[in-house]
Order: C-alpha cells, then sequence, then structure tokens
C-alpha cells in the first residue's frame, strides 16, 4: 500500500507542476513549441501541430511524462542499494519511455487524421 501512495503522490506532484509551469502558461507551450520533445514527436510520428491542439498535447504529454517518473521512483523505492536504483531506474525508464511515447503519438497520429 505504500507503493502505491508513492506512486499517487509523486504522479500528482510532478503532473501539477508540468501543468502550472508548461500548459498553463503561454511562455511554457511557446517553450514546449521550440523543445526537443514536440522535434522527436514530428520526426518519429510524423505529426503536424498545425492540424493539433498544443495545449491539449502538452496535457497529454505531461499526463504521460508524470505517469513514466512516478512509475519509475516507485518501482526502485523497491531496493535499498543506491547503484541498484540507479541500474533498475534507467533500465525502467527507457522502454517505459519508448512505449508511452509511441502510445501517445500513435493516438495523436489517429486524431490528425479526422
Amino acid at each position: 500500500m505504500e507503493y502505491l501512495y508513492t506512486f499517487i503522490f509523486f504522479f500528482i506532484f510532478i503532473y501539477l507542476v508540468y501543468f502550472i509551469i508548461i500548459v498553463n502558461r503561454k511562455k511554457g507551450l511557446e517553450s514546449l513549441k521550440k523543445g526537443k520533445q514536440l522535434e522527436f514527436f514530428k520526426k518519429a510520428y510524423d505529426l503536424d501541430f498545425k492540424k493539433i491542439n498544443i495545449k491539449k498535447f502538452a496535457n497529454s504529454l505531461g499526463l504521460t511524462n508524470a505517469f513514466i517518473m512516478a512509475l519509475t521512483i516507485t518501482i526502485i523505492e523497491i531496493f535499498d542499494n543506491l547503484i541498484i536504483k540507479l541500474l533498475v531506474g534507467f533500465l525502467i525508464l527507457i522502454p517505459l519511455m519508448l512505449i508511452m511515447y509511441k502510445i501517445l503519438g500513435s493516438t495523436y497520429k489517429k486524431k490528425e487524421g479526422r
């Protein structure tokens, strides 16, 4: 049960910070438009952000990133050794990012076609 509370706490905390800094501010959305994450989605999933609502995408990206980070933090809390935490965190973070970004990119590619 402790791990569930850890996950929920970090998920909400990370998402709220992302929401306040990126989604809720015009400056934040502008920096997102110029950032590397949008370039990744443009190149990897051939998304056209002229057809996609950038605010909704930023919100979805924030939820996705919060899930990825909260799950990684929750899983590494199981281990006591710092080196093992770093190794497991790295081994979880990369595949989780690829999987979740694939889902997000595919979802928005379908929405773009509508």
